[in-house]
């Protein structure tokens, strides 16, 4: 993904325990909202949001979007994380209020809600019952709702290796 890349040759500009956080993969000291609050430096931001789409925190990115809007990188960043909110949003509504999802086109991205975006537009996947079943490469996405979220059980030989829900 580009966006991505660009979070790489910006790591020298941020501030080391942001920075070591992050290379550490430990998202949640990096995705909070007195950090999107405390931070101006749209490097920084970027990577707090990239954080919070690790952690399936997609609440709090619109407000670093709203902050993505003095330089290049953080527009495209801006867009990166609006796409994936917005494809959050239809996807409740989908599962919810049988929105339809005929006519949405989004930049692709191999964010887990992302394929799933694309698969429920397109058709490709296959339901049994109220689970949607996505093939995404060796594993399988099973989606549904329960109560006020939907889940994305990412599935590989059977097991569930990740389990995902957004509200």
């Amino acid at each position: 993904m580009r966006f991505f890349l660009i979070f790489l040759f910006v790591f020298s500009f941020l501030k080391a325990d942001i920075l070591k956080d992050f290379l550490n993969k430990d998202y949640s000291k990096i995705c909070t909202y007195e950090n999107i609050i405390k931070y101006k430096d749209e490097k920084i931001l970027s990577l707090i949001g990239k954080s919070c789409v690790n952690l399936d925190k997609l609440y709090l990115l619109p407000y670093i979007t709203n902050k993505l809007k003095k330089t290049d990188i953080g527009r495209k960043n801006s867009v990166y994380f609006s796409t994936i909110y917005l494809q959050k949003k239809l996807i409740m509504a989908y599962f919810f209020d049988n929105y339809p999802l005929e006519g949405f086109s989004f930049p692709k991205s191999d964010y887990i809600l992302s394929v799933v975006f694309e698969a429920l537009v397109n058709g490709n996947y296959q339901r049994v019952g109220n689970v949607y079943m996505i093939k995404n490469g060796d594993e399988v996405l099973n989606v549904f709702k329960k109560d006020d979220k939907v889940f994305v059980n990412e599935v590989k030989n059977g097991k569930i290796v990740k389990e995902h829900w957004f509200r």
